[in-house]
């Protein structure tokens, strides 16, 4: 009995510290988005907040599924650790990555609009650009005499 016990104990640390790596790896991505959107002090804070209540739910919500709603000391040190664990070894190679798919999509991007305004260059694309400068520029002449 005392075996089982112990049992489902060490399976409730290790779920806290699987929601410790969770936190720190939702918390990278919202803090890259919060990079690249960069908004002001306000919007940060409110994000800020929704973060950590969104947080909050997953964690009591996981509690409550595993453990049926009793939190425990230990349950705060496994969440500590998680994020330890991971702010530690996962965290520099997942902001790596953000960085590289970010400079991939960047590059990515510039090479569609380089392609785009070339097409646009074309002389087929662009005679009727001048057919319709020209009616306008002669109906202008006509409206003025």
């Amino acid at each position: 009995m005392y075996f089982l016990d112990f049992e489902s104990q060490l399976l409730l640390m290790i779920v806290a510290i699987v929601l410790g790596l969770l936190t720190g790896f939702l918390f990278d991505i919202y803090r890259r988005i919060r990079n690249a959107i960069s908004p002001g002090l306000i919007i940060t804070a409110l994000g800020d907040l929704c973060f950590w209540v969104i947080i909050t739910f997953i964690t009591f919500y996981s509690l409550l599924k595993i453990n049926f709603g009793q939190v425990r000391g230990y349950l705060f040190f496994g969440l500590a650790v998680g994020l330890y664990i991971y702010f530690c070894i996962f965290s520099p190679f997942v902001i790596k990555g953000f960085v590289l798919l970010s400079i991939f999509i960047e590059d990515r991007v510039d090479s569609i609009i380089y392609y785009k305004n070339r097409v646009k260059k074309l002389r087929f694309f662009s005679l009727p650009k001048r057919i319709i400068d020209e009616v306008k520029r002669i109906n202008s002449k006509i409206k003025r005499k």
